[in-house]
């Protein structure tokens, strides 16, 4: 037995008997803006009609399962200052569900949305995104919905050995800081909007009446890099004298960041649905090392 463990142990060393190591996917790649994008919730700048689509299809509840009718579609892009996430979703009928609550810096205040309505009778629907740059711990998660309400929560995913697992700030092994907040950066700012798709007859799609039935809409939302945590190596200052020197443009070029897309329609059974074919199903928060990866791309 003795003989048998040892060999085992030098198979294993050599790289023989242990299972190979599968290679992670190499990261989609986010073509850089030509000029700033007009956030007007339109999907309709060069930029975007550049940008690949991200399919948000895959069914919460199992892995590498897509559903057989589009959920929602997601398309990212940047510019020296921004990351710009854009979506279209196709619901028939939007519900949305706003916070007796605004949140943000005092310039730029904004309006919270319900991910879930608290009295249990109203089916919300809400778009989420999540974003990491390389952190499994430590990341931002964002909703959206109809009526361009917005939360932008800062998350970490604890690990269950460090001590705080065993407090009352961990739930379920995550910490949500609601009141942590995406920051503007100088004359950076957060910028969302969303409009609703017209109809078969032409009338825009409305929120909150289910007497009709809509399309979708469509959103576009801007973060500032230093807000969502960019890394620092791709910072620069401008420096001004006698005054404080100030952000410049980021180098973003060559960067990767994870983020993963979530799309919730209350009409459906299974009702959420994401953009990763190999997350499996669980909490979002959980998975980060599932997420899919893009790797920012200047022309």
């Amino acid at each position: 037995m003795k003989h048998h463990a040892l060999t085992l142990l030098s198979l294993t060393a050599a790289g023989l008997a242990a299972d190979p190591v599968p290679e992670a996917p190499k990261p989609e790649e986010v073509f850089k803006a030509a000029a700033p994008l007009v956030v007007d919730g339109q999907l309709d700048e060069a930029a975007w009609q550049k940008a690949a689509a991200v399919a948000v299809d895959f069914i919460g509840t199992k892995t590498g399962v897509k559903s057989d009718t589009p959920r929602a579609v997601a398309k990212y892009t940047w510019d020296d200052h921004y990351l710009y996430l854009g979506y279209e979703t196709f619901d028939a009928n939007l519900i949305a569900l706003g916070k007796d609550e605004t949140q943000g810096p005092p310039a730029n205040r904004r309006q919270g949305c319900e991910i879930h309505d608290p009295k249990g009778g109203i089916k919300v629907d809400v778009v989420e995104f999540f974003i990491s740059f390389g952190d499994e711990h430590f990341f931002w998660e964002l909703h959206q919905n109809a009526l361009n309400q917005f939360n932008d929560v800062w998350c970490v995913s604890v690990d269950p050995a460090w001590p705080v697992a065993k407090t009352t700030m961990s739930f379920y092994e995550i910490i949500f800081n609601h009141n942590e907040w995406l920051a503007d950066d100088g004359a950076s700012t957060v910028q969302i909007a969303v409009k609703t798709k017209p109809k078969a007859d032409g009338t825009p799609s409305t929120v909150n009446d289910s007497s009709d039935v809509d399309t979708g809409c469509t959103a576009e939302i801007r973060l500032p890099w230093r807000s969502i945590g960019a890394p620092t190596a791709a910072a620069t200052w401008i420096e001004r004298k006698p005054e404080p020197r100030l952000p410049g443009p980021w180098k973003m070029a060559g960067q990767a960041v994870s983020l993963l897309a979530v799309v919730q329609d209350g009409d459906l059974k299974e009702r959420y649905h994401h953009s990763s074919p190999t997350k499996k199903p669980g909490w979002f928060h959980k998975t980060q090392p599932a997420w899919p990866r893009y790797l920012f791309v200047a022309p």
